[in-house]
């Protein structure tokens, strides 16, 4: 299947809008319903949620849009995919980086290639970890390309000094995941999802910078009211260029996996 159906025509026009319902561990039902319903109220491409059985239930059950769960651990996404999910995305890793877990990249090769070879047909996402230097992204990014990976997600990194001052985070964030966005675009053919600080300040930049869609969890989490939520997403999804930056051929044509 390569590139989700449903993602396609969000991709050809750089629109695309991911609505993250929380870090990897978030099982919160009331705040997981609210968050997807504004990401299909506001005009969400897809939404990204825990890999988790019960939570795929719920939000099978909250929306129509694509559903994308997140985990870095093989076994558990292949469970997801074998109950019907579509796209996967290997990433989020919060709830790792937290408990002082990190992952170098031969790790999130071995495991993008396993999930590949296992699912060929499946949407796959990769999260490029900010802990690794640029040149390291750019390295695994050129592998993940080889293998037919469908689509990368560039993160941003925080400066511990700023960690109570969510303005100074949200702009340490966006500034990492801007700038490898900006540089991996110039190199990889893959359409790339940035994410990390992205809001309505910024989203536009990221598209300019040469991503295909932006991810979005910290710029709604901050509201409870589901309208406000939805027109957050809404107002992002407009500022967005309709201009394409994604080469169709690639998306289209997945390479072959190489071994």
């Amino acid at each position: 299947m390569g590139i989700h159906p449903k993602l396609i025509n969000d991709l050809e026009k750089s629109q695309i809008i991911k609505v993250i319902s929380g870090c990897l561990n978030n099982f919160e039902e009331t705040e997981i319903v609210n968050t997807i319903k504004a990401a299909e109220l506001g005009g969400a491409t897809y939404v990204d949620i825990a890999a988790d059985q019960k939570v795929i239930q719920l939000a099978k059950q909250a929306t129509k849009l694509p559903i994308c769960v997140s985990s870095i651990i093989p076994d558990q996404i292949f469970k997801c995919i074998d109950n019907g999910v579509e796209i996967v995305e290997i990433g989020n890793f919060d709830a790792f980086y937290s408990k002082s877990m990190f992952f170098n990249i031969n790790d999130i090769k071995n495991i993008s290639l396993k999930i590949k070879k296992e699912y060929p047909n499946v949407t796959i996402c990769t999260t490029l970890p900010y802990i690794l230097s640029l040149k390291q992204q750019i390295e695994l990014a050129l592998y993940l390309q080889s293998i037919g990976i469908d689509l990368l997600q560039t993160e941003g990194t925080i400066n511990s000094k700023n960690i109570n001052k969510l303005s100074n985070i949200s702009l340490q964030k966006s500034q990492s995941t801007l700038l490898t966005t900006y540089n991996l675009s110039k190199i990889v053919q893959i359409p790339i999802i940035a994410a990390s600080g992205i809001g309505l300040h910024n989203a536009k930049t990221a598209i300019s910078y040469g991503a295909s869609g932006v991810g979005i969890r910290s710029a709604i989490s901050q509201e409870v009211d589901l309208n406000k939520k939805s027109m957050i997403v809404k107002s992002i999804k407009n500022s967005l260029t309709h201009k394409s930056k994604c080469k169709n051929k690639y998306i289209l044509n997945q390479r072959p996996i190489k071994t």
